[in-house]
């Protein structure tokens, strides 16, 4: 049975079909392709540990016929080797062929898959536009930690989609008909379907103790197991419309130049790619930028009467996460509070970068450093044993969402939404130079400490520790192979000198 297919479909298909692939696994279906073809329809599906995706094709079909898998490079290799715009698949005894070329069967098959029960199940239709806000959420997903496995996924609620990484958020306010909420892993191979503009569902079952889902986009039908664990209450989080006291906007065009600038920034991970922004004297129409590396740039904004000298820093990620968006408008209370993204599509809210402010060092006359330091003692043990008052009505973005281990966990950031305020404590000083005890941004952390962070904390040492060896042992080889080679420049010289000599002694004897 000859079976006609359009090759750009299907090749568009298969860059979505193999990010699901597993070429390295033992298990030899999991490398494979399933090809199916049932009331006129073609269906594709490759397999992982949890996941499956599916691509339906249409197609005229004679007979049905049964799942087949075969090597999933060979095929796409296949596909994209045909020269036509159509190629020919054949189905003869259970064995494929393109273009009359055999595919390699592989034996095994891929796990059944999950039947849909009858009841208990919760079914939410989906808008055109579900695949483009999956798209602009997945940068935010916290993909790279094993701690808070259920920030690595995107929320999908009542509320809309929401996705959150502890140091930034963001949520598009899509009415979904679903009670309750389910956080579906990161998308990757639904992503690259590029099913842009449409609409599907999205059924949802409980199955034993985990919570199994189906997502239909179009031709592509996801399937897989919703992430565990409850996700933040982010709710709590997002500042109040009035509470925004600074607000900066920007002309779509000039957003366009503002997004050039910023990536055209090299990376500085040494200072959190940290870009500043600020308004300057004397161009005040002019938002200024600068990068932690130096790179200037400056456009025109319009800036609300009450931002002053205002300046703050933050990532340049976020601001191109922000500007992707579609947001145009930046509203913040201070310097140390979240900085909202609004006019685009959602809500994007973000944390800056809190620096430490420069502290004036008075020196002082030996005879008052003594009496200096008794006082600034004295003061700081005040300070110490005064309780520290919060409001009872301020959240703090650190409440509601687990702070992400860092390789220093000797500073903590805890800024307030609502309140200016921070809490600050000071540990005491050796050598005082100061009168007065001066002011920290940073608090030191109280909390008992994760046995899980300090491990990692180790094996981060570790790592580096046999870095350092490696590149020691590496620089001793070369150092081994430069006196090797001078040695054996050495022995090239000798042996030609003894010639030499030897060639004279002939010549003076033959005379």
């Amino acid at each position: 049975m000859q079976i006609p297919v359009n090759k750009n479909s299907l090749a568009s298909a298969l860059t979505a079909l193999g990010k699901l692939v597993s070429r390295t696994s033992l298990i030899k279906a999991y490398q494979g392709i399933e090809i199916e073809g049932k009331a006129n329809m073609l269906y594709f599906r490759t397999h992982n540990v949890i996941e499956q995706i599916e691509f339906r094709l249409f197609a005229d079909l004679e007979d049905d016929f049964p799942a087949i898998l075969v090597e999933f490079e060979q095929f796409r290799q296949m596909v994209r080797s045909c020269k036509n715009k159509t190629l020919k698949l054949e189905i003869d005894n259970g064995e494929i062929f393109i273009d009359d070329v055999k595919l390699a069967p592989i034996k095994g098959h891929f796990p059944p898959k999950d039947q849909i029960p009858d009841q208990d199940i919760t079914v939410t239709e989906l808008p055109a536009d579900t695949l483009s806000a999956l798209s602009l959420l997945a940068p935010i997903t916290d993909k790279g930690t094993d701690v808070r496995k259920v920030l690595g996924g995107i929320n999908i609620s009542e509320d809309g989609f929401t996705a959150t990484n502890g140091k930034e958020l963001s949520n598009i306010p899509i009415h979904l008909e679903t009670t309750g909420s389910i956080t579906i892993p990161f998308p990757l191979a639904l992503l690259a379907t590029k099913a842009f503009g449409d609409s599907g569902r999205l059924l949802t079952w409980q199955k034993d103790e985990d919570t199994h889902f189906e997502l239909t986009l179009g031709a592509w039908t996801w399937q897989a197991k919703a992430l565990k664990g409850n996700y933040p209450n982010w709710k709590r989080v997002v500042p109040e419309r009035t509470e925004a006291t600074h607000h900066v906007s920007i002309q779509e065009d000039r957003a366009e130049r503002l997004q050039r600038y910023l990536k055209s920034i090299p990376d500085d991970k040494e200072h959190n790619n940290a870009v500043k922004l600020s308004r300057l004297p004397e161009v005040p129409d002019n938002l200024h930028l600068e990068s932690s590396n130096g790179m200037l740039f400056s456009i025109l904004a319009e800036f609300d009467p009450n931002w002053g000298d205002l300046s703050f820093c933050v990532r340049k990620e976020f601001l191109l996460r922000l500007l992707d968006a579609g947001h145009r408008k930046i509203e913040l209370n201070d310097a140390y509070g979240p900085i909202v993204g609004t006019g685009g599509t959602g809500e994007y809210i973000a944390m800056p970068i809190i620096t430490k402010k420069p502290q004036a060092q008075n020196e002082q006359e030996p005879e008052q450093a003594a009496s200096a330091q008794t006082d600034v003692k004295a003061e700081v043990q005040t300070e110490q044993n005064e309780p520290q008052h919060v409001p009872e009505s301020t959240e703090s973005i650190t409440e509601q969402i687990p702070p992400h281990p860092q390789k220093n966990n000797t500073q903590t950031i805890n800024t307030n939404i609502t309140s200016n305020k921070e809490n600050t404590t000071m540990n005491e000083p050796t050598t005082i130079r100061t009168v007065s005890a001066p002011t920290q941004i940073f608090t030191p952390n109280n909390e008992p400490t994760n046995p899980l962070d300090e491990l990692t904390s180790k094996i981060e040492g570790m790592k580096t520790a046999l870095k350092d060896m490696i590149d020691e042992v590496t620089a001793m080889s070369r150092k081994i192979r430069e006196v090797s080679i001078a040695q054996r420049q050495k022995d090239r010289e000798y042996n030609q000198t003894k010639r030499a000599l030897d060639r004279v002694r002939v010549a003076t004897g033959a005379a």
